[in-house]
């Protein structure tokens, strides 16, 4: 994960605790990203979360359709994103008019989706900060 990925409102981990990028400072050495009003940490300490059900259910995504080989989660009125179940993965990621963009990590989908939408991707269930568990 490089710091020009990252932007105000991402969740990402920092040890076992889900944490938002609520600022970010450019220093000399590095991207320092504020965590909360008293805490600033190099950017290579945060991880991101990997894209998952469980994740795409917080998000408001519901399972629209299953098989073999794809799973598609829809968010009503506004996306697709499919995980392919196969080993090549070619037909996986976002799909926006027919092409897939490729995103792993819900700071990538949280981007994504900002871009295309102009607004925040809303997470409909509350998280709490110290969830260790992402499966």
């Amino acid at each position: 994960m490089e710091a020009t990925e990252l932007r105000l409102n991402n969740l990402l981990m920092y040890g076992d605790t889900i944490v938002p990028i609520i600022g970010m400072e450019n220093n000399d050495e590095s991207v320092l990203v504020k965590i909360d009003p008293d805490t600033a940490v190099d950017y290579k300490k945060l991880k991101p979360i990997a894209l998952t059900a469980e994740w795409f259910s917080k998000l408001g995504f519901k399972e629209a359709y299953r098989s073999h080989n794809r799973v598609r989660f829809d968010l009503p009125n506004y996306c697709r994103y499919d995980f392919d179940l196969d080993s090549n993965k070619i037909l996986e990621g976002f799909l926006f008019f027919g092409n897939y963009i490729k995103c792993n990590y819900l700071h990538q989908l949280q981007n994504i989706y900002f871009t295309l939408t102009g607004e925040e991707l809303k997470i409909e269930h509350k998280i709490p900060r110290n969830q260790t568990t992402l499966s």
